[in-house]
């Protein structure tokens, strides 16, 4: 399936972090692969001469397979989600931006039973349904710490590649209220780090379709 270039853009920051490149190095690794130092500036081929590098190196690129194992049950519109359809709603979210190798139902209690056993004396928990509320409520926040993480280190290294598309008036001052006014994102709430991520993926969509005419 062909890509396009804002996902392969996604996918190579997500590398990044999964090799554990600090900057210095990944913006290395970029010009020995295409002569340039921004993704930014790549066109298709380029981005995938960097994907497949990173491939080469142990990256490893999470498909979406039927058959075997279950996507954790998507949690439909409530008026009143319960916390159980937080903790999974947070999950399918990291799953889809490629923070987590398996969004399966089982894969989540795996994850919970393994973090709740210290919170429940060392009892096992077999399903989701017998936590007790303030066990989930700390597996809530838990989760949404990790998430929190993953978002900050993927926004701080798609903000240069940000900063380099010739945004409109409008366009650079969305920027600054969604993404630059944040600094570092460490006072981001998860809802702030998703609208600063889904603009970037917007303007980098944006800004392909119109190089590609």
């Amino acid at each position: 399936m062909k890509l396009s270039k804002s996902r392969l853009i996604q996918l190579i920051h997500v590398g990044k972090g999964k090799l554990q490149w600090d900057d210095a190095f990944y913006r290395e690794i970029l010009v020995h692969c295409t002569g340039k130092d921004s993704c930014s500036k790549m066109n298709a081929g380029e981005l995938n001469k960097v994907l497949n590098y990173m491939k080469s190196k142990g990256f490893e690129v999470i498909t979406k397979k039927r058959g075997k194992g279950r996507n954790s049950p998507i949690t439909r519109d409530k008026d009143q989600k319960t916390p159980l359809d937080k903790l999974r709603q947070t999950w399918i979210a990291m799953k889809s931006r490629g923070y987590l190798r398996d969004g399966s139902e089982q894969a989540l209690l795996n994850w919970s039973k393994s973090q709740a056993k210290r919170l429940n004396k060392g009892a096992a928990v077999e399903r989701l349904e017998w936590l007790k509320p303030t066990m989930l409520h700390a597996l809530i926040e838990q989760l949404k710490g990790w998430y929190q993480r993953e978002m900050v280190t993927e926004l701080k290294d798609l903000v240069p590649d940000l900063r380099a598309l010739p945004l409109s008036g409008d366009e650079q001052h969305e920027a600054k209220s969604t993404v630059y006014e944040h600094g570092n994102f460490s006072k981001c709430n998860v809802e702030q780090l998703e609208a600063a991520l889904a603009f970037i993926g917007v303007m980098l969509g944006r800004y392909e379709e119109a190089t590609n005419g």
